[in-house]
């Protein structure tokens, strides 16, 4: 019986798989790949003579700062420690899936385990989740879209990363995202690609998270409040609803042509935005009207990049100029808000060249890139500026270009951002107002090892800042915020003072190894040395002057701009399992 059973089962399953082979494949096809990425930083300062002066010194009036000393760079949760060293571990895991429906259709996403209850491009930091039944992620999904292979090219939909030319401007390897709708073409040699957005907000996150975050810093009011003068509820915003669409864009499309062929690419992009932001959204109480009305504004931009790539296996270049040029033109301001309501202007390019030879197991990259800074005259800052971050620095976040620069600079780029608070969506530091001329030389020792080294020598493209515009939140006088161990940094602090005559922001060495000790597994160190400018003696404040934290001609405006700063001297071990 037991035997008449067995055969009956192998029959049943001798036609169910006949079955499945005769019949038409429908079922989609399921993809895994993702890291394990784990990593230990330290920073730390050669010696006790500081960013913000000597170290344990503090001779300002109440000012609570003697114990912020060192400048750790951004990478932490707070900009100052009170001894030389910063140092941290944590780890994160991505994971990359891709269906495919069909062969025409497929779908990719990004998971991430960050830490819990940050959706902020976060990672868990050694243990702080002990314990075997604690979650440290509740996971994020940070990216998914669809791609459709249609017979007039390829359309996508949803967020995606945002990659174009060689990251100078759109960095989708590490930072930049898109949501538009996008259709691309191939026609021979080229790819013709048009995109729009039927639907773009042109102010804050819904997401209460990202709340804080508004890409186009539009102007926020107080709503509710009795007199709008203040809110009584903590509770600010641009516009009742997210869905209105005075303050939504009327105008959003992008076009792009791009052409490979052989060991040569190149490509053009352009975009283009409108929006309108007017007080006709403002919900008013008539029997207590704003005290300050929202002041009407019409805005226009457009941005874009043109590109090209060579590599023949022995020489190879990279060049590529981006812009943005940006309007924004204000209304009849009776509040007197914005006084006088002067149109503001952004008129931005930026370039970068790389080249270099490949030898056998050598390898030589030299590269020259220019970013621009503020234009202040006389203490001003004037309405027409060829950097955007002057303007709109939140958009200037999703233009970083960590990748152009993190492989020659590790400290000054990756870590500091440049002096200048320029940390991207992800978290990683760019250059902003920099002329910069770099080299780097890698060396396969093995097939699983390449040891490189570098040198990084930059200034700033502008003089356009006040003395002292950075320095450690004090709680009081023009470094006001809640001492936090947090740095203070306010392009026009003074504007009394002159601008700053010094625009060498110092010179960067780094060494370091990539080993694949198996497959699947490779371990990563980077160290580097950073002696900063002389740029950094006008513009941080010095806790040693007296009555630092409220600047006047006559203490140089907090600033001693003879004084010495210690070197930085810093890096990563890194453990990356692939799968």
């Amino acid at each position: 019986m037991k035997r008449i059973h067995a055969f009956t089962l192998i029959v049943l399953m001798l036609v169910g798989s006949t079955s499945l082979i005769t019949s038409p494949a429908l079922a989609w096809e399921f993809e895994l790949a993702g890291s394990f990425n784990w990593t230990y930083e330290w920073y730390n300062q050669t010696g006790h003579k500081g960013f913000f002066g000597q170290y344990n010194v503090d001779n300002g009036g109440a000012t609570r700062a003697a114990n912020l000393n060192f400048w750790n760079g951004g990478q932490f949760d707070t900009n100052i420690t009170t001894s030389a060293m910063a140092r941290w571990s944590y780890f994160n895991v991505e994971f990359e899936p891709v269906i495919k429906i069909n062969p025409a259709i497929k779908m990719t996403g990004l998971y991430r385990l960050g830490t819990y209850g940050d959706p902020l491009a976060s990672d868990y930091h050694t243990q702080d989740a002990a314990g075997t039944s604690r979650a440290f992620s509740e996971g994020q999904w940070t990216l998914f879209w669809v791609t459709a292979q249609t017979p007039i090219g390829v359309f996508g939909i949803g967020k995606r990363p945002w990659s174009f030319g060689n990251a100078l401007q759109y960095d989708g390897e590490d930072a930049a995202s898109t949501e538009s709708i996008t259709l691309t073409a191939p026609y021979g040699p080229l790819d013709i690609g048009i995109a729009f957005y039927p639907y773009r907000f042109a102010g804050s996150s819904s997401i209460a998270a990202f709340g804080g975050y508004d890409p186009y810093s539009i102007s926020l009011y107080p709503y509710p409040g009795a007199a709008y003068a203040a809110a009584p509820d903590g509770v600010t915003r641009q516009y009742f609803s997210w869905a209105d669409g005075n303050g939504s864009f009327s105008k959003d499309f992008l076009a792009f042509v791009m052409y490979s062929g052989g060991p040569f690419r190149a490509g053009i992009l352009g975009s283009y935005g409108a929006y309108h932001i007017g007080p006709e959204a403002e919900l008013i109480d008539p029997a207590n009207p704003p005290a300050f009305p929202l002041v009407a504004q019409d805005s226009e931009l457009t941005h874009g990049s043109v590109f090209m790539k060579y590599n023949n296996g022995r020489f190879f270049l990279n060049a590529e100029a981006a812009w943005l040029y940006w309007t924004d033109r204000f209304h009849a301001d009776p509040g007197a808000q914005i006084t006088p309501p002067n149109t503001l202007y952004i008129e931005q390019w930026r370039y970068m060249v790389e080249l270099g030879a490949i030898a056998g197991p050598a390898k030589v990259s030299l590269l020259h890139a220019w970013t621009p800074g503020p234009d202040r005259r006389a203490g001003l800052i004037i309405g027409k500026q060829p950097a955007a971050f002057v303007w709109h620095p939140n958009y200037d976040v999703q233009l970083g270009n960590f990748d152009v620069f993190r492989p020659y600079s590790y400290l000054f780029s990756y870590n500091y951002g440049g002096g200048l608070n320029a940390y991207n969506l992800s978290g990683d530091g760019y250059l902003r107002d920099a002329s910069v001329f770099a080299a780097r030389a890698d060396y396969a020792v093995a097939s699983n090892l390449n040891v490189f080294g570098t040198f990084f020598y930059a200034n700033r493209t502008s003089n356009g800042y006040s003395w002292g515009s950075l320095g450690p939140n004090a709680g009081v006088g023009d470094f006001g915020n809640v001492p936090d161990g947090n740095v203070s940094f306010n392009i026009n602090r003074y504007p009394t003072s002159p601008n700053i005559p010094d625009t060498a922001l110092g010179y960067e060495i780094n060494a370091g190894l990539d080993w694949k000790l198996l497959e699947g597994w490779t371990a990563g160190v980077v160290v580097g040395y950073w002696q900063p400018g002389k740029w950094f003696n006008y513009a941080c404040a010095d806790r040693s002057v007296p009555g630092w934290e409220a600047g006047t001609a006559a203490n140089n405006f907090g600033t001693r701009p003879g004084k010495a700063i210690d070197p930085i001297i810093g890096g990563e071990f890194s453990l990356v399992f692939d799968f």
